[in-house]
């Protein structure tokens, strides 16, 4: 559990009276784009996020090939067997993308889209 982001979140929902609903639509926003920042595309990235423990879950779609010429979209046969050992070529893997591998500036563009998203409402 995120205990920091949930306790954070009713507090926001509170004195700023906007829903957690919101709050965290913003926060999925922002993950997104950080990964679109981070990576150059999030097109095959998808986040989760659990309302009730504010724990999330960023996950990247990509094809198993042999040689890797796009590590954004693809992942090797053999990286790809860790995470799953039925996996064979071609497959799509789910791979869990950490937010804590981003980079500083993706990290500032993500809190900027939570923000903004803060004051629109």
């Amino acid at each position: 559990m995120n205990t920091e982001l949930l306790e954070a979140l009713n507090i926001l929902e509170r004195e700023k009276n906007i829903s957690k609903d919101t709050l965290l639509e913003a926060i999925q926003q922002s993950l997104l784009s950080a990964c679109k920042k981070n990576f150059g595309t999030a097109d095959n990235v998808t986040v989760s996020i659990d309302p009730d423990t504010c724990d999330y879950h960023i996950i990247a779609k990509k094809e198993v090939v042999e040689n890797v010429d796009s590590p954004v979209e693809q992942i090797s046969l053999e990286d790809a067997q860790k995470i799953d050992s039925s996996l064979q070529l071609g497959d799509i893997a789910s791979v869990e993308i950490q937010s804590r591998d981003f980079k500083r500036i993706a990290t500032h563009d993500a809190k900027n889209v939570i923000l903004q998203k803060i004051r629109e409402e």
